[in-house]
């Protein structure tokens, strides 16, 4: 649901712990050209080159060919040695070549990404083959060397109309963060050369990263059946699952996976889609699968850990945790997930162990001090693994903000709000305390000292969108909407991916029926970004009721719901609506009971729509 203030700063005074490449190179790897490095060869090579330079080379290598060697080293001596960049007008092709392959080759094995660069105007003069070039930008585009466009951007000069190197050109500038620059390259090649299915599928990855799912569905449709590979099936996929459209997408999915059934690309994308569209077994599944790929173990057993937290399986996350490597900031990350999920004694098995080995991190006394609070709500025991941790850290940031965080959970909110000042004083360069007074000071309904402390703050800190977007909730808490929304369209203006203020604009036109089509578009974008959040997901259902498309919205309503074991009654009850205006009463029935159960506000009025 939309970020309600009055809900948002109940949830955020004390706020949770934690608000928690490669270039695509699959379809290079079938024109990706290796270079034969043998020693041997290059020498062979080098003296066919010396051959076809001038006559007097020969000569003077005659002369001194009855010298000895004054020492065995001499030949050892020229190993990390640059060629000479010598003027190539007179080398016959071959030699040309020849060379070309030589400065290449001198850079590899001396891992010299200078000398790349400093021979580029002679491989452009030479017109070095397409495949050196290809091989030299592999090499230091997987070394993420900052020379890989500018290296690139001279072979695509030398061959515009190579493909291969076009997309290699383009992948660099993504890397590099000029994506926008990477899309009219490609289109400026495609306008060219229409119908190059290589360069259409660059250009519908390109948007794809872009987020623009509409344009890259439109490339993707151009390439002729016969012509659609395994890779051009996943960004169907990729695109559809963008626009929502995850019944669509699953087919192109499973194409692509059941024809490259090793490309972890596939699986970790059906895992995402299975799990926007509640399909939890079978997002397991996939993630199984993607963990007999090289795909980083780790990233994957977090995500089925918390999968299976999220099925309230807390037995089955500590196997997956067991399949991990004996990694002690790993640990810590899952016994926080336990932690969240409030399975305590699971976290406690986690934890106990490594708070008894020696020089035990300073992490595991800050969990356990929260532990203590979350499961026993012993505050004194709480605080009590605060003065545990080793005197050097006892007084660090983390260890006065969290004792803030207790005391305020605890409803000490006046002592609470001293220890932040302490920190603000202690700890000048920190927006945090700063915040979490604010926060106090809200919850106690003391909206106008609050905003003083953000005013301060963002003086301090101009361009930081976290402080401007906790100011704007405060004022729509204090009953300034109008200034609270005139701040949240200015977050967007500046950081078009803030989810949280693209939630709070496009809920507020949604809940106003103002502006529906920009509301279904702003709240696509925050559950793009957030897509696990269920007060985001509950704002697009919303709009999309309000939009009147029912079907959307009870597909993402039901989907709102499955997203956590605590869930906001006022999600309950739009549930509700989009379920009775669909005509499914007894669904109705159910989601206006759940409200009920929490007690809200508008208990009266739910009781009366139960009744009809």
């Amino acid at each position: 649901m939309a970020t309600k203030s009055s809900r948002d700063i109940q949830e955020t005074a004390f706020p949770p712990r934690r608000e928690r490449r490669g270039f695509h190179a699959e379809y290079l790897m079938n024109k990706h050209y290796r270079l034969p490095l043998i020693c041997l060869l290059s020498i062979a090579l080098l003296g066919l080159f010396l051959m076809h330079n001038s006559g007097c080379v020969g000569s003077r290598a005659d002369a001194q060919e009855t010298q000895a060697p004054n020492n065995a080293s001499d030949s050892e001596q020229g190993l990390g040695e640059r060629l000479p960049v010598l003027p190539p007008q007179q080398f016959s092709q071959e030699a040309k070549s020849i060379y070309a392959f030589l400065l290449c080759d001198q850079a590899f094995r001396n891992e010299d990404e200078a000398a790349l660069l400093e021979a580029t105007d002679t491989l452009m003069e030479i017109q070095t083959p397409p495949a050196i070039w290809m091989e030299a930008g592999i090499w230091l585009l997987g070394r993420k060397s900052p020379l890989a466009v500018s290296f690139l951007e001279s072979a695509h000069k030398v061959w515009p109309d190579d493909t291969s190197l076009l997309m290699l050109y383009a992948e660099a500038l993504k890397e590099k963060g000029a994506n926008a620059l990477a899309i009219d390259l490609v289109k400026a090649f495609l306008a060219k050369n229409p119908g190059t299915a290589d360069a259409t599928l660059e250009l519908a990855i390109l948007e794809i990263a872009e987020q623009n799912y509409d344009q890259a569905l439109a490339q993707l449709k151009t390439i002729p059946r016969n012509e659609r590979t395994p890779l051009v099936e996943l960004n169907f996929g990729k695109a559809l699952a963008g626009l929502l459209r995850f019944d669509e997408a699953i087919p192109y999915l499973l194409r692509a996976h059941k024809a490259m059934p090793d490309l972890p690309e596939t699986l970790l994308e059906l895992g995402r889609v299975y799990e926007r569209t509640g399909e939890w077994e079978k997002a397991i599944k996939s993630y199984e699968e993607l963990l007999k790929t090289d795909f980083p173990a780790k990233n994957i057993l977090l995500k089925l850990i918390s999968l299976c937290l999220h099925q309230k399986k807390p037995e089955k996350a500590l196997r997956y945790l067991a399949e991990a490597p004996s990694d002690i900031p790993f640990q810590l990350i899952v016994a926080d997930m336990f932690i969240d999920a409030k399975n305590y004694l699971q976290a406690t098995s986690i934890l106990e162990p490594i708070v008894q080995q020696p020089n035990a991190p300073v992490e595991v006394f800050l969990l356990l001090a929260d532990l203590t609070w979350e499961h026993l709500h012993d505050l004194k025991g709480a605080l009590a693994w605060l003065d545990k941790m080793p005197a050097e850290y006892k007084q660090s940031s983390n260890a006065l903000l969290l004792r803030v965080h207790l005391l305020a959970r605890a409803d000490q909110k006046d002592e609470a709000v001293r220890y932040a000042r302490t920190g603000k004083t202690r700890f000048a360069n920190e927006t945090k305390f700063w915040e979490a007074e604010a926060r106090i000071l809200a919850s106690q309904g003391k909206n106008t000292q609050a905003l003083e402390v953000m005013q301060d703050a963002v003086k301090r800190w101009p361009d930081d969108m976290s402080l401007l977007f906790l100011m704007g909730n405060i004022l729509d808490e204090s009953g300034d909407k109008q200034a609270a929304f005139k701040l949240m369209e200015t977050i967007i203006a500046r950081e078009p991916d803030n989810f949280q203020a693209l939630n709070y604009v496009g809920y507020t036109l949604a809940e106003a029926n103002q502006e529906i089509d920009r509301a279904v578009t702003l709240l696509e974008r925050a559950t793009g970004l957030a897509p696990d959040r269920a007060y985001i997901v509950d704002s697009l259902a919303w709009a999309y009721f309000r939009a009147g498309r029912t079907g959307d919205a009870l597909r993402e309503i039901r989907r709102a719901v499955s997203l956590g074991a605590k869930i906001d009654a006022a999600i309950w009850e739009h549930y509700g609506d989009i379920a009775q205006s669909s005509g499914l009463s007894e669904e109705a029935r159910k989601a206006y009971g759940k409200a009920l159960e929490l007690e809200p506000d508008n208990a009266e009025e739910l009781r009366k729509k139960l009744g009809r």
